[in-house]
């Protein structure tokens, strides 16, 4: 009777295991590649606010500091009705993701008003209206004040 090599067998056992781990990490690592990608470049979204005032709202709305978005804030003194047509002159210059209008209430006819703000809803534009004047709604970041002003922002849009 022939006796077994037990060491044989060890150093085939061990050959093959190494072979079937060398054989996984091929599989798992693959080859490496030494080609550079193309670069790339997160555009973000764009959204123009259009403002009433020429100072004050457009001094507030570039302090935003996104970075999910890039925010440009014009104020070009237009009222109400005219100042959506003038957002939309904007809007087709440049390319947008949102568009919004700012204004105050102020003294206009109330029927000026709510044309103001279905045009913009009908050209798909956010609104956002003070019932008094936007400098109170500032004033309210720093004071709490009971009197009859408020800001409205229509968001059923977003």
């Amino acid at each position: 009777m022939k006796m077994k090599n037990k060491r044989a067998e060890q150093i085939a056992r061990k050959q093959r295991h190494k072979e079937t781990i060398a054989e996984a990490k091929g599989r798992r690592r693959g080859e490496p590649s030494l080609e550079r990608p193309e670069p790339t470049r997160v555009q973000k979204p764009a959204i123009l606010v259009v403002c009433e005032g020429i100072n004050t709202e457009p001094g507030y709305f570039e302090k935003f500091r996104l970075t999910s978005a890039t925010i440009e804030a014009v104020g070009e003194g237009y009222n109400t009705l005219s100042l959506v047509r003038r957002a939309e002159a904007l809007k087709a210059k440049g390319d947008y993701e949102q568009v919004w209008c700012v204004f105050d209430k102020d003294d206009f006819p109330a029927s000026d008003f709510n044309a103001a703000i279905q045009f913009a809803e009908q050209l798909g534009f956010g609104v956002a209206y003070s019932n008094q004047a936007f400098e109170y709604w500032l004033l309210l970041h720093f004071e709490d004040h009971q009197g009859e002003g408020c800001i409205a922002i229509d968001m059923e849009k977003n």
